[in-house]
Parts: C-alpha cells; sequence; structure tokens
C-alpha cells in the first residue's frame, strides 16, 4: 500500500461496525477519498474528535490500489472550524456545500481550485454576517469549475445579445435567453437586471468584497431561486440530507427575524 499525504476537508462521514467510521476527505492532491477510521468511535483512540465534519488537517492516508476504502494513518488539524459547527445557520450552509461537493466530483480526481473555494468560503464565513450570499458564490463557481455554469453574457441558444432591460432564463437551457429566443419555444422566467448583474459580479468578486455588494433581500431570494431550481435540474440533489436540513433551518430562523422586527416596531 503507497502513503500518500495531502491537505484535506472533512465532507461526510458515516459509521461502520462499533467502533469505525468511514470518513470522506476532499483532498487537495487527490480529490474526493474515502477512508477507514479504525476505532475513532473509543475514546481512546488517537483519531477520536479529530475527523469531524468541516475540519481542515493534514491527512496521512495508506492507499488501497484498486480499492473504494483506503486506511487514515494520521489526521492532524489545522483548522477545527468550530465556530461554523457552533452556529446551527452556518453550519446547515457548510453540510450543503459538503455535501454537494460529495454529490458533484468523482473519487480520485484531484481539484485544486475546488479544494480552495471551499476552504476559502469557510473561512469568510466564520466571520461573516452574510453567510447566505457565500453560499451563493459558492454555487455559481463550483457549477463553473465542473462546467456546468448557467450563461449569464449571452444567449444560451444563439449567442445573441442580452436586453437586459427585460432579461429572461432558462434553467432547461442552461442560462439567458434572448428575446427571439425567448419566444421560441424554451419556457423561461423574467430575471430582474439587478439580480442578473449580482450574478455576473459575484463571479470574479474577491470573497473580502462579497459582504460589500448592495443588494437588497428581493435580489437575493431571486438569485436563490434560480440557483435552485439550475442545480436541481442539472444535478441529482434529491437525496441531498443537508438541504432538507438547510430549508428548515433556513424556515426557522427567517421566522426568527420577523418576530424580531415586529417587537422593535
Amino acid at each position: 500500500m503507497a502513503v500518500k499525504r495531502s491537505d484535506a476537508i472533512v465532507i461526510g462521514y458515516y459509521p461502520l461496525g462499533e467502533t469505525d467510521r468511514i470518513v470522506v476527505f476532499f483532498t487537495k492532491d487527490y480529490g474526493k477519498i474515502r477512508a477507514v477510521a479504525k476505532g475513532v468511535r473509543r475514546l481512546k483512540s488517537r483519531l477520536c474528535g479529530r475527523v469531524e465534519i468541516l475540519t481542515h488537517g493534514d491527512l496521512i492516508f495508506f492507499e488501497r490500489t484498486g480499492k473504494d476504502l483506503h486506511s487514515i494513518n494520521t489526521f492532524d488539524i489545522i483548522e477545527t472550524f468550530q465556530t461554523l459547527r457552533e452556529d446551527l445557520l452556518k453550519m446547515a450552509y457548510c453540510s450543503y456545500m459538503a455535501e454537494l461537493i460529495q454529490q458533484v466530483t468523482s473519487d480520485g480526481q484531484s481539484d485544486t481550485d475546488i479544494f480552495d473555494l471551499m476552504l476559502n468560503t469557510m473561512s469568510a464565513m466564520k466571520e461573516s454576517d452574510a453567510p447566505e450570499m457565500l453560499v451563493r458564490v459558492f454555487e455559481i463557481r463550483l457549477l463553473e469549475k465542473i462546467g456546468l455554469n448557467p450563461r449569464l453574457d449571452s444567449c444560451i441558444v444563439c449567442s445573441g445579445g442580452i436586453n437586459d432591460e427585460d432579461p429572461r432564463f432558462s434553467v432547461r437551457a442552461g442560462g439567458v435567453l434572448c428575446d427571439k429566443c425567448s419566444k421560441s419555444g424554451h419556457y423561461s422566467v423574467v430575471i430582474s437586471r439587478d439580480t442578473l448583474d449580482l450574478m455576473r459580479r459575484i463571479r470574479e468578486i474577491p470573497f473580502e468584497l462579497i459582504t460589500v455588494l448592495e443588494t437588497t433581500e428581493a435580489n437575493k431570494q431571486e438569485m436563490k431561486r434560480l440557483l435552485s431550481g439550475f442545480i436541481s435540474f442539472h444535478v441529482d440533489v434529491k437525496n441531498l440530507r443537508s438541504l432538507r436540513f438547510l430549508e428548515s433551518i433556513e424556515s426557522e430562523y427567517r421566522g426568527d427575524m420577523k418576530v424580531a422586527n415586529e417587537s422593535d416596531k
């Protein structure tokens, strides 16, 4: 068995027997891998408390050639991201991002850009007051990196120019439509000019500037609906447990915010 080493983020885990665990890592050098953490559920295990969801660390593992499961040697913590796990809403967002990466990446295929995207998003989210915007940035940039990015600058059908006064977006076609194509049987919905401009800008804007973008709650909700529909159509997300959890937490959070706003009046 070859010994491999890489920066890694824990993006999931599953119980195996009474004391073991299958840990899903997204590594910088080897992409997504699954490895067995022997005895990790015993209190005296050297891995106990280390291979928790979202933990970033230095992973050394034994690669089992031709096998789906490898074996963890050591996992030394670089960043626990404990503050994210202590915030239920941010934890829900990050769990969704982690499970989405599991869904759209293949085992053993390195992608340093996606690794950096996940790590940078979590790092920015620790102190951010706009975690929802960071998730939208993550979604758009992840789609781009896996070759599913929605076209936003020209018509997805004919590559013609877009009338930004009354733009339309087609989830099925994969992007915005010009006036002619939007009337040619392609189902589409109107997207506000401000939301379209926001989606264009956040493709490239540095993470540290995300929170200073001027946007309205209507823009954020419209972008969420469009991206949610796009991802649901182009990526199989029906089994994402984290997505159902996130939706319940967001609903509860919005309810709490509404009550707080009404009490301030």
